[in-house]
């Protein structure tokens, strides 16, 4: 929650209180009232809209990580329930393998507790196509569904199915100004030059400071042959 308002403090101050105010919210009541004050204290209906759209793409990155720690959690607990009962299976499979092997009875007394070994109701298994199965020996079953998306078709085309309804929704969609998408793709096209152009002056300035220093180096070492030679 505090990286949700972190990263709406960057766009929208009243974003960033209406979080606030949601997260402090007890009841669906007060929370359908908390988001309806975005058009009802707004005069400028720009505003308003920003901070709609702002706070409604940090709920669904919000929603998007709250889903991915769940599945995580629950990756967890399957693995520990499977755990658990293959452990619970075997203590049974290793009673019935005794017992198959005749090492033990179909029931064993404890001094609190005891053992049965006990048939299951028989089970069916056909081998064989059911529709080949007597007609007494056989369940059938007529399965009518409706075929929605030509139903729709013809709709579209003006020919009503009586008994059907067709209808249609809003959904709500909130996609960047073009103006402001252009602006904001200039300003990281920008960035990204600054960048290149920062990396490109320290790569140069750390390959003519080693050649600076190379040069002097070999200066100092042909003062040192000269000396040589006149001593």
């Amino acid at each position: 929650m505090y990286l949700a308002k972190d990263s709406l403090t960057r766009y929208s101050i009243q974003a960033v209180q209406l979080w606030s105010q949601l997260e402090t919210a007890e009841t669906p009541e007060e929370e359908e009232a908390i988001l309806k004050q975005i058009w009802e204290n707004q005069t400028d209906q720009e505003i308003a809209a920003d901070t709609q759209a702002e706070l409604a793409d940090q709920l669904d990155a919000e929603i998007c990580a709250v889903k991915a720690r769940l599945e995580h959690l629950v990756k967890l607990h399957n693995q520990a329930i499977e755990k658990l009962e293959r452990w619970r299976s075997n203590l049974d499979k290793t009673l019935l393998e005794f017992h198959s092997k005749g090492l033990i009875s179909t029931e064993i007394i404890g001094r609190s507790r005891h053992i049965q070994l006990k048939e299951n109701p028989p089970s069916c298994e056909v081998l064989i196509n059911p529709c080949d199965l007597p007609v007494e020996y056989r369940t059938e079953k007529l399965v009518v569904t409706p075929n929605k998306r030509k139903i729709v078709a013809d709709w579209k085309r003006g020919i009503p199915v009586d008994g059907t309804r067709i209808e249609r929704k809003l959904r709500v969609e909130y996609p960047i100004v073009p103006s402001n998408l252009t602006a904001a793709t200039e300003v990281i096209s920008q960035r990204n030059t600054a960048s290149n152009t920062e990396d490109n002056y320290s790569t140069i300035t750390q390959s003519t400071g080693r050649k600076e220093k190379a040069i002097a180096k070999s200066v100092d070492s042909s003062k040192k042959k000269v000396k040589a030679r006149v001593s």
